[in-house]
């Protein structure tokens, strides 16, 4: 009877114990998304870029650049694009966001976009204002499938995409829907 009991309370004793041993911790974890890694972060960037001259070709500034490991895309926070012609600011690009490629050949400036052209002797200042613009800072181009408003003193044009040259002479071909006033001098 002995053996029994003593065999009983080994049972329970090893019940007991195997029931208030810690239990190994679980961690659930949503899986990590590969294309969300930052890799490095810059607050108040100023990128200047020269030509084979020596000559200040262009500026990129943000508030702020996140640049994502797996995909190389670097998106930036409020980015202005400033192209510069003889020494001088000619064109200045600003958007709410935008992304820059991995090879940094294409600049997609997102939401609401202000163009701005400071005027020359030959020609007097512009204002247009789109979305969604496409630049390409090696060949200085410029496009747009949203609608486009362009302001210059009295006149004004209104049209639905546009394609953009901003290297001198510089052009801009309006895409469709394009309506225009002008006021001779």
């Amino acid at each position: 009877m002995r053996t029994w009991l003593l065999l009983a309370l080994l049972v329970l004793l090893g019940i007991t114990w195997w029931a208030s041993r810690p239990e190994p911790l679980v961690s659930i974890q949503d899986p990590v998304d590969k294309t969300q890694l930052q890799d490095y972060f810059v607050f108040g960037l100023e990128l200047r870029q020269f030509d084979e001259a020596g000559n200040l070709g262009h500026v990129l500034q943000a508030r702020q650049l996140r640049h994502y490991t797996e995909s190389g895309v670097t998106r930036l926070a409020a980015p202005e694009y400033v192209l510069y012609s003889d020494q001088r600011p000619g064109w200045r690009i600003s958007a709410e966001q935008g992304q820059l490629s991995r090879d940094q050949s294409l600049l997609q400036l997102l939401g609401a976009t202000n163009i701005h052209y400071e005027g020359d002797a030959t020609q007097p200042p512009m204002h247009l204002l789109t979305s969604d613009l496409n630049i390409h800072p090696q060949t200085e181009y410029a496009e747009t499938a949203a609608p486009v408003t362009v302001t210059s003193e009295q006149n004004w044009i209104e049209s639905v995409g546009m394609h953009a040259w901003f290297k001198h002479p510089g052009r801009i071909r309006f895409l469709a829907q394009t309506r225009a006033h002008y006021v001779a001098k």
